[in-house]
């Protein structure tokens, strides 16, 4: 099974990709959920630099707590169902399994950060009830996490040990999904748009397509339409400081694979669709012939209505100005604004 994915910024239109490989009979999608267990904070990125990078006799297990915590977190509950509208039990069945294999030893231990886990108020009480005890005897130090069966975690296995479980792994969760078994399978938002070297050696066969998107737009959609509280944008200094940031990575990021990552404009993909599209196939090694529903999920027609917004908004043209002068390296040059 070779995996598709892309990466994004927040709204810079990498739902595109995965509308457009949706097309294909060769190819599974699960549309545009975003599964993200891999390079999101206490994901398998997190996991792999507290084992290999900064092995540590307690970081190491704190962070496959922290994993353990994570995946029942995303695996949902009877409101929010998260992962297991899709995988239903099968994700966190994996996951254990996962831990197993990079795990060597299980015990019954605690540390302080075991305390911290659990809040504010359960770090009082455990405080509350040292002291007490301390009262009738003075070496008393046994924590109060002894009777909820703490567990500790410790490993110390090497890197290819390491990757050999991991690629196992996001391979059954990704397979899967795959129900058809699908030569292909596209997925959204599997790893980050920076640092993609870092996550290569997670898969079997990988193809990655990073999206971004002209600032001036993406500042209208999350000011005029989206109203996004996870882009800054109260005011358009806070917009253009926060677009710069995010992408500063890419001026130090360099010979990443040509054979595994694709840089495109979302722009690209409405006004040079057939150029762009052809390019996407060739990247990813499938063939044309299988695009049986082409035009179906990503139509150019449709969603340039989303693009060169500012003359929409002629207001905003200070603020466009602004972006203009403060981002000009990332601006698109629309085909109409050189007529």
């Amino acid at each position: 099974m070779k995996v598709i994915t892309c990466a994004s910024y927040h709204g810079t239109g990498s739902s595109a990709i995965t509308n457009f490989f949706s097309e294909f009979s060769n190819c599974t999608s699960i549309g545009e959920f975003e599964v993200r267990f891999i390079h999101d904070p206490d994901g398998v990125r997190d996991l792999e630099y507290n084992l290999i990078e900064n092995n540590n006799r307690l970081n190491t297990g704190y962070a496959i707590k922290r994993y353990i915590k994570n995946i029942k977190y995303l695996n949902g509950n009877f409101l929010k169902k998260r992962y297991r509208k899709y995988w239903g039990s099968k994700f966190l069945e994996l996951s254990n399994n996962y831990i197993s294999d990079i795990t060597e030893l299980i015990s019954n231990s605690s540390w302080t950060y075991d305390e911290k886990e659990r809040g504010a108020i359960f770090d009082i009480f455990s405080t509350i009830y040292r002291k007490f005890f301390q009262l009738f005897n003075p070496e008393f130090e046994k924590s109060i996490l002894d009777f909820f069966n703490e567990k500790g975690y410790y490993s110390a296995i090497d890197k290819e040990q390491f990757y050999f479980h991991t690629k196992k792994y996001i391979n059954s969760v990704l397979s899967y999904l795959n129900k058809d078994n699908t030569e292909y399978l596209m997925m959204d938002q599997l790893v980050s748009p920076s640092n993609i070297g870092q996550y290569l050696d997670y898969f079997y066969d990988i193809k990655i397509v990073v999206v971004d998107r002209d600032p001036r737009d993406l500042f209208i959609l999350v000011t005029k339409y989206w109203k996004s509280s996870i882009v800054p944008h109260k005011s358009v200094e806070e917009f253009c400081k926060w677009y710069e940031i995010t992408r500063r990575h890419r001026k130090n990021e360099e010979n990443l694979n040509p054979d595994n990552v694709l840089f495109v404009h979302f722009e690209d993909l409405i006004y040079k669709y057939e150029e762009t599209t052809e390019k996407l196939m060739k990247f990813v090694g499938i063939d044309p012939k299988d695009h049986i529903m082409p035009k179906a999920y990503l139509d150019p027609a449709v969603s340039i209505k989303n693009t060169n917004l500012k003359h929409k908004y002629p207001k905003l043209k200070k603020e466009i100005e602004y972006i203009e002068n403060h981002l000009q390296e990332y601006l698109y040059e629309f085909p109409s604004d050189n007529n």
